[in-house]
């Protein structure tokens, strides 16, 4: 270990079979370092590999004794003629600030944009909104204006005085041009030039916001919101151009080894695949074990992919995975979050290729055609079926499974007096803990399945939805949960079903996929966390809000109840916590599982 220290951000080197590399300065000692310290994974490594490695991710030829000569001959003198004085950049904690570029973004620019090199990049470090206000007042033709009192800012000590408000009631405007603080946010990136500054004058400057229109957007109003979002770019660019702090230079030292100096000398560095934290290999624990996470599951494979192999833009990947998603009918209320529409896009590219596990039919799952694929397809797990994973199949699980009240207790929802063929109420750590132990004990590849899948498996049900009303689905006697006595221990309610076996409303699909349908009923799906209600076939976590939210809209009748299509909220983009099994809401959710067959 080196007794040197640095003040340089710790900065992580993805290597092959998943070592990771920490990186806080470009002295020989810290390399050497930094390859002693390697993050390894089951794979061993030999020190000189790693730190030839990291040499070679620099830029330098010849291992580390090429690179400890090319420091002492050519990088020390490089500093020093570029004023890289002290190792680590200005950076004070400031609680409002608007703009955030970090080093990895700035990476991603430098090295996988194909574009023009900047000479600066405005970071937004030790910026807030109010030196923004402050900076628009010293300038000709711009007003600051509070949005709900009208009133005007004239002098520096006035900004102070706001200070008081929450950032977003003040708006800079100039011309037929205005900024607020979340139009900062927007045009927070490097996707275009608002942030940069070049060699020469640019003829054209590109100012792009990641403000993005649904397809139910008229041109008209997109062309409105563009037109804003230009001129608030213009503004915003202007603003930043008089300022000194928050800009770092652009100082490369070769292809694959750039400093950034800040105005007063201190420096950091960037390259190639750098990543700004490490990766984690199980990001489910405590609630679960490497042992208990479906290998099957292409949530957790897309983000080791992303980390250890991808090479792209990601903050200009991400924008076009946005507008696609938008472009394709997407909307707010099905949104399913940015690792998903970024695998989606890529997947859709043919940049990133989902590990495929098929296997023939077996007994106890239903062939079920979704789109251009077969999927087998079990009915839910049922309590009976669960109580014998627990405490026979699984038992360093249930030993080890959080209890309340870190994780609703599973034993209160599944007691052996209820009806043990009905589906259980678990949480989602539970049904991935029992996908995982069947995938080994059955050699197959089974899983939760997605939305759409499930949307798909149930599509005869969504006709439903414009013949019943809203009275009916909440009624209480379409309801079949009862809250169950309160436990001394966890002061909380359990669930069970308060009707008998027979009375269960039990449905089949045309696979012969049996479904209970009920309010109160839910299921677990991928991603972590999503839960679909078997009723209305939207987000279990928003019963009944988002179809009572839409009730200005009539229904075909007249009646304002009928639940809409289009107006439901998808599971994926609104999701239940993982840890409960749906009871502090007086609901039960089960699961099923899927694969995909040969």
């Amino acid at each position: 270990m080196t007794k040197s220290s640095s003040k340089c951000v710790v900065k992580y080197l993805p290597y092959k079979e998943f070592h990771i590399a920490e990186l806080t300065d470009v002295k020989p000692d810290y390399l050497r370092g930094s390859a002693r310290r390697l993050v390894r994974d089951r794979e061993d490594i030999k020190h000189t590999t790693a730190l030839n490695f990291i040499c070679k991710e620099l830029g330098f030829q010849g291992g580390f004794a090429g690179y400890k000569k090319g420091y002492e001959s050519e990088v020390e003198d490089f500093m020093a003629r570029n004023g890289l004085q002290q190792p680590g950049l200005y950076n004070p904690e400031i609680f409002d600030r608007p703009i955030r570029i970090d080093l990895q973004r700035i990476s991603d620019r430098l090295f996988h944009s194909e574009r023009e090199r900047p000479l600066r990049v405005f970071t937004g470090v030790g910026v807030d909104w109010y030196d923004l206000l402050t900076e628009a007042l010293h300038l000709p033709g711009f007003t600051v204006v509070n949005l709900f009192s009208h009133q005007a800012l004239g002098h520096d000590f006035e900004v102070d005085l706001a200070r008081r408000d929450p950032p977003a009631q003040w708006v800079i405007h100039n011309e037929e041009d205005s900024l607020s603080f979340h139009g900062c946010i927007e045009l927070e990136n490097l996707l275009g030039d608002q942030l940069l500054t070049f060699a020469g004058e640019q003829e054209t400057r590109e100012f792009v916001s990641q403000l993005y229109f649904p397809s139910s957007m008229t041109s008209g109003e997109i062309l409105s919101e563009q037109k804003a979002t230009l001129g608030a770019g213009r503004i915003l660019s202007r603003l930043i151009s008089k300022i000194d702090k928050g800009w770092v230079d652009i100082i490369p030292f070769n292809e694959r080894l750039v400093f950034l100096r800040d105005q007063n000398g201190g420096y950091d560095f960037v390259f190639p695949r750098l990543r700004k934290g490490r990766f984690d290999h199980n990001v489910h624990l405590p609630f679960l074990k490497n042992a208990d996470v479906p290998k099957s599951d292409d949530h957790y494979h897309f983000q080791r992919w992303c980390y250890f192999e991808y090479d792209g833009w990601r903050e200009w990947d991400m924008h076009e995975a946005e507008i696609a998603f938008y472009a394709q009918g997407g909307q707010a209320r099905n949104y399913p979050g940015k690792d998903e529409i970024l695998r989606a896009y890529l997947l859709k590219n043919g940049r990133y290729k989902a590990p495929s596990k098929k296997a023939a039919l077996v007994d106890g799952f239903k062939r079920v055609r979704v789109g251009d694929k077969f999927l087998a397809v079990s009915d839910l797990i049922s309590i009976s079926r669960f109580r014998d994973f627990m405490i026979q199949e699984n038992d360093l699980y249930a030993e080890y499974r959080p209890k309340a009240p870190d994780q609703e207790d599973w034993q209160q929802c599944n007691q052996e007096d209820d009806i043990g063929t009905a589906p259980a109420s678990v949480t989602w750590y539970d049904a991935s803990a029992f996908a995982a132990t069947m995938s080994k004990k059955r050699n197959l590849p089974v899983r939760l399945p997605t939305e759409d899948e499930w949307l798909a498996i149930t599509e005869e049900f969504q006709s439903n939805l414009y013949t019943e009303q809203m009275a009916d689905i909440y009624s209480a006697d379409q309801r079949v949960v009862v809250r169950g006595e309160t436990s001394p221990m966890h002061g909380w309610f359990g669930t069970t079903y308060k009707c008998p076996d027979p009375d269960l409303p039990w449905c089949e699909t045309k696979d012969n996929v049996k479904f209970l349908r009920s309010i109160d009923i839910g299921e677990w799906l991928l991603p972590k966390g999503a839960a679909i209600n078997t009723k209305h076939l939207g987000s279990m976590n928003v019963v009944p809000l988002h179809l009572e939210a839409y009730s200005a809209t009539f229904g075909e009748d007249g009646d304002r109840s009928a639940p809409r299509w289009e107006n439901r909220v998808s599971a994926t983009r609104d999701r239940m916590a993982p840890d409960s099994t749906g009871a502090y809401k007086s609901w039960r959710i089960g699961f099923r599982l899927v694969y995909e067959l040969e």
